[in-house]
C-alpha cells in the first residue's frame, strides 16, 4: 500500500521534456546533403548519449552513421533501402519523410550549429532525468533497503558524469605511435614528479608507485603494517610537503601520533607514552610537533568505514583542489562492504574492487595494509607468499603492487638477521619482484634504509 509519504510531490515545471524537433531534422538534412557535416555533428554530440529526443530521429541518425562507416552513400535512396532492409522504414515515417528532411535545409554549412543545440538540449534532458531519479530513490530509500550514503554517492557519480559530458569528457584516448614513443622517451629524460616518494631508496627503486596504483602492504599481526604505512605517510607530508590522508581503522589518531612523534622525534615510544623522557628527548618531541603540525598530514580514525565514505571524503577535497598524493588505509579487511554478501571472501574482494577503482578515479596512490592468514608460520621457512593473503583472492589480482613484510627476528630471537626488515615484492605489474632489506627501529616507531641505521 502506498502512504503519502512515498509518493514524491508534484513538480510545478513544464512537463514536456525540452526538445527542437526542427533543429533535430536540420541535423539529419544536413548529414544527408554533404558526408562532411557527419564528422562534424558526431564531434560536437560526442559522449552525449541520446542526442535526439524523438526515437524516429534517433533510428535515422544511427542508420546513417552505419552507411557513412561502410562507405556508403547517405542519399534519400540508400537511406531508404536501408530503414525498409532494418524493417525502420514505416516507422520513421517512411520514404516521404526521409525526402522531408532532405529538403528541410538548403545547405549542410551550418550542421555544426544545429548540433550544438542538440548537445545542450540533451544534456539538459539528462539533469531531468537524473534528478527525477534521484527524487525516486530518496522516496523508495527504505522499501529498496538503500542507505542515504549509497543514494549521496550515485548522486555525485551522475552529477560527475553529467560534468563530464558538459564539458566534453569523452574525448577521444586514441594515440599514434610516434606520439606514444615520444611520451615513453620524455619521461625517461624529464622523471615525473607524481611518482610517490619513499623513504627506502631500494624499494622506490624496485616498485615505484605512482598515481592510479593500488599497493597492497600485507603481513601477519605485529609484523610492522601500521609503521610502514605511518613511515610512507610521514615521509610523503613533512619531508615532500604532499598531502596525506591516513584512514586508521585499527588505531586511534592518538596512537598514531604517539608513533609518529616517536618516529620524527627519534625518541623511545615507551618513554613518549610512559612520560620518561629526557630533557632533551622532550625538546626533539616539540620540535618534531612543529614539523608535523605544518604539514598537509590527515588521520581519519573512523572504525570500518565503507569505500563510498572515502569516495566522497576524496570528492570534497577535490572541489577544494586538494586532493591528496595518496590514501593510506589500515587496513583493509576490516573496511566495511557497501552491502552484506554471502561470505567475507567476495565483500573482500568487492573492497579491494572500489580501492583500486578510487585510485584510478581520482589519480592517487591508495596504500592498503591486509592481513595475511597463519599459513606462514606452520611452515619451516616463515617467510610469506602471495598464497597467504588473508580471505581473498581478489586483493592480488586488483593491486599493481603488493609487498609482504618479514623479519626472521619476530620468529627466532637468535636470528643472525636480528634487526633486520625484508620488504618481499611480490607483484610488481610494471616491474620485477625483489627482496629489499631495511633495518626495523621499532622502539622508535620506524623502519630506515641500511645505510641509515649504520
Amino acid at each position: 500500500m502506498t502512504t503519502p509519504e512515498d509518493t514524491p510531490p508534484a513538480f510545478n515545471i513544464e512537463r514536456m521534456p525540452p526538445a527542437d524537433v526542427d533543429a533535430e531534422r536540420a541535423v539529419l538534412g544536413s548529414m544527408a546533403l554533404a558526408r562532411t557535416a557527419v564528422l562534424d555533428v558526431v564531434e560536437v554530440t560526442d559522449g552525449i548519449k541520446q542526442p535526439f529526443s524523438q526515437p524516429h530521429h534517433e533510428t535515422i541518425f544511427n542508420t546513417m552513421l552505419a552507411l557513412y562507416a561502410g562507405g556508403k552513400p547517405l542519399d534519400p535512396i540508400t537511406l531508404t533501402n536501408q530503414l525498409l532492409q532494418q524493417g525502420d522504414l514505416d516507422r520513421v515515417g517512411g520514404p516521404a519523410y526521409i525526402h522531408a528532411l532532405v529538403n528541410s535545409v538548403p545547405t549542410a554549412a551550418h550542421a555544426a550549429h544545429y548540433a550544438e543545440i542538440l548537445r545542450n538540449l540533451a544534456l539538459l534532458r539528462a539533469v531531468i532525468s537524473t534528478g527525477t531519479e534521484l527524487v525516486q530513490m530518496g522516496y523508495q530509500a527504505r522499501a529498496n533497503h538503500d542507505t542515504a550514503a549509497q543514494i549521496v554517492d550515485t548522486a555525485a557519480a551522475n552529477l560527475q558524469e553529467l560534468t563530464a559530458a558538459a564539458k566534453g569528457g569523452n574525448e577521444s584516448r586514441e594515440w599514434m605511435l610516434d606520439r606514444v614513443v615520444d611520451a615513453v622517451l620524455d619521461e625517461y629524460e624529464n622523471p615525473r614528479d607524481d611518482v610517490l616518494p619513499l623513504p627506502w631508496a631500494d624499494l622506490q627503486s624496485v616498485a615505484p608507485m605512482e598515481p592510479g596504483d593500488l599497493v597492497v602492504v600485507a603481513g601477519r599481526p605485529a609484523m610492522g603494517k601500521s609503521l610502514v604505512l605511518l613511515g610512507v605517510g610521514r615521509h610523503v607530508a613533512i619531508k615532500h610537503r604532499r598531502s596525506v590522508v591516513i584512514a586508521s581503522m585499527e588505531m586511534s589518531h592518538v596512537q598514531m601520533g604517539q608513533r609518529l612523534i616517536a618516529a620524527e622525534a627519534q625518541v623511545p615510544l615507551h618513554a613518549l607514552r610512559g612520560r620518561t623522557l629526557s630533557r632533551q628527548q622532550y625538546a626533539a618531541v616539540r620540535e618534531a610537533r612543529d614539523r608535523i603540525r605544518r604539514s598537509p598530514l590527515r588521520i581519519d580514525d573512523t572504525p570500518a568505514v565503507p569505500v563510498s565514505k572515502w569516495r566522497r571524503r576524496l570528492r570534497q577535497l577535490q572541489a577544494k583542489n586538494e586532493l591528496p598524493a595518496a590514501l593510506i588505509v589500515d587496513y583493509l579487511q576490516i573496511a566495511k562492504a557497501e552491502t552484506k554478501a554471502q561470505n567475507r571472501v567476495i565483500e573482500v574482494d568487492s573492497i579491494a574492487v572500489g580501492l583500486k577503482a578510487l585510485a584510478q578515479e581520482f589519480k592517487i596512490v591508495v596504500i592498503a595494509a591486509a592481513q595475511l592468514n597463519r599459513v606462514s608460520e606452520h611452515r619451516t621457512d616463515k617467510t610469506p607468499t602471495l598464497s597467504d593473503l588473508r580471505e581473498s583472492g581478489g586483493i592480488e589480482n586488483n593491486a599493481n603492487i603488493v609487498v609482504l613484510l618479514h623479519r626472521e627476528d619476530y620468529y627466532d630471537r637468535e636470528s643472525p638477521r636480528a634487526g633486520e626488515f625484508d620488504f618481499i615484492v611480490a607483484k610488481n605489474r610494471m616491474g620485477h619482484n625483489a627482496t629489499v632489506t631495511t633495518a626495523w627501529q621499532g622502539h622508535y616507531a620506524r623502519i630506515v634504509d641500511m645505510e641509515e641505521d649504520a
